[in-house]
């Protein structure tokens, strides 16, 4: 990877994309902490990381570099290494919340909603931020693009994925429940409204 690289993006896509590496995980922990139930992928690292005794930031490393191979082995190509970068600074940002919202828990029901809520608007704002950067996508991410590529719609890789995820995070113990559900209805919804919104902020051209 070259300065080449590094330099055809502009101060505005690195901050964007920072904002998102930051922000994202914040709303991730949230959600866990609800205790409702989290997203299938989160859910994953959060008990992966448990049941080994490991920080989830190890877990999201390895679910991270599996899609990397996986995504390899569906273009018959080589791994593209560039996009474990993201999940390499969302690991870190992850642990650093856990420890930060140690004492941000759902022990009661209401609280447990606002707290899930809260905690999708944050992912909302995060993953409209880091789509508006432009740089490098994630290895989860450019997974689904993969199968897009070989003539599988997003909406049935991503669902695809995510069921994949909430079954394995549910034998594992994981946080699946009604947060789950709500989770994969009005994420979509959410990240669309913030996309919208940040870019009129920036005055970024989309397309709607």
């Amino acid at each position: 990877m070259n300065f080449y690289f590094w330099q055809k993006y502009s101060l505005k896509q690195f901050v964007l994309y920072f904002i998102g590496i930051i922000v994202m995980p914040l709303g991730v922990v949230f959600t866990i902490n609800a205790h409702l139930g989290a997203g299938g992928y989160d859910a994953l690292n959060f008990a992966l990381g448990e049941k080994l005794g490991i920080n989830t930031s190890i877990a999201i490393y390895s679910t991270a570099l599996l899609a990397v191979f996986i995504t390899a082995g569906i273009r018959r190509g080589f791994p593209r290494f560039s996009t474990f970068i993201s999940s390499f600074l969302l690991g870190l940002s992850t642990d650093f919340w856990k420890w930060v919202c140690t004492g941000v828990q759902g022990d009661f029901l209401l609280k447990s909603i606002f707290i899930l809520l809260i905690g999708l608007v944050f992912i909302s704002i995060g993953v409209a931020a880091y789509m508006l950067s432009g740089l490098p996508t994630n290895p989860t991410d450019d997974m689904i693009v993969a199968f897009k590529e070989r003539g599988i719609s997003i909406r049935a890789a991503k669902i695809g994925f995510d069921a994949v995820c909430v079954a394995i995070a549910f034998l594992m113990g994981g946080e699946i429940g009604i947060g789950t559900i709500i989770c994969t209805f009005l994420l979509g919804p959410g990240i669309n409204l913030f996309y919208f919104l940040i870019a009129k902020m920036i005055k970024e051209p989309v397309n709607r």
